[in-house]
């Protein structure tokens, strides 16, 4: 029973006065001390540095997607550049190996090949492939007695892989090699999936095509109907009558 009204007591006496129970300030009620002061103003300062940055970032990320995409442009028509500057490399044949330029065509479309001249005796080769026939682009490995250890790819040469033919290529240094073999990959790529555009482009716009083709017949057929439906009734009444 003590314990109770001690409790009572408390209770009456913070509801009596329940200031005496606020934590202290400095000065009069209802300001806060020096120190819980500045840590509010530290709080304030953080959260608004904090939603700037935020808003900031959101702001900037459009303009930076941009000059990324753009920069990637820049990297990929320097590669192209290269490219269409074309590189003196062997065409590797079953018997002999061909000195010859390979370039990318003016239009981006092909690789193509041509023998360099003033090489006496040497066999005239040229030849084209359009890089959306690539079907695979990689490097040239060991083969025979050497083959039996592990394939390895052979220092220097590298293939295209196309529906219909296999050209094999030596480049004068590694780095060329996959330079060329990189940059050749993308753009076939590119190539190959824009192929792939154009046809769904395509069958989409054959489908709408027939579609509207089909809804012109039936508004046409409706017209005809809707024309020739009293003289048709007419002529099912008198063929009724003729029959009775």
């Amino acid at each position: 029973m003590l314990e109770c009204t001690c409790i009572d007591a408390v209770l009456r006496s913070c509801r009596a006065h329940p200031t005496e129970l606020q934590p202290c300030r400095n000065g009069s009620d209802g300001e806060f001390s020096g120190d819980e002061a500045a840590a509010n103003a530290r709080v304030d300062d953080g959260s608004l540095s904090a939603r700037a940055h935020s808003w900031l970032s959101a702001a900037m990320s459009p303009i930076s997607a941009l000059q990324e995409r753009r920069a990637e442009d820049q990297a990929r028509q320097q590669r192209i550049a290269v490219l269409k500057a074309g590189a003196e490399m062997k065409l590797l044949g079953a018997r002999e190996a061909t000195r010859v330029r390979v370039a990318l065509s003016s239009d981006g479309a092909m690789i193509t090949w041509q023998s360099v001249r003033g090489e006496g005796g040497a066999s005239s080769e040229s030849g084209v492939i359009a890089l959306a026939m690539i079907r695979e682009i990689r490097p040239v490995m060991s083969g025979g007695l050497g083959a039996l250890l592990g394939a390895r790819p052979v220092p220097l040469q590298w293939m295209l892989v196309a529906d219909e033919e296999t050209v094999k290529f030596e480049t004068e240094t590694e780095t060329q090699k996959e330079t060329w073999m990189a940059s050749l990959e993308e753009l076939s790529k590119r190539q190959a999936d824009a192929k792939v555009d154009r046809k769904i482009g395509y069958m989409a716009k054959r489908r709408l095509g027939l579609e509207e083709r089909r809804r012109e017949a039936e508004r046409r057929k409706a017209a005809v109907l809707q024309s020739c439906g009293a003289v048709g009734m007419k002529h099912t009444a008198q063929a009724m009558m003729s029959r009775t």
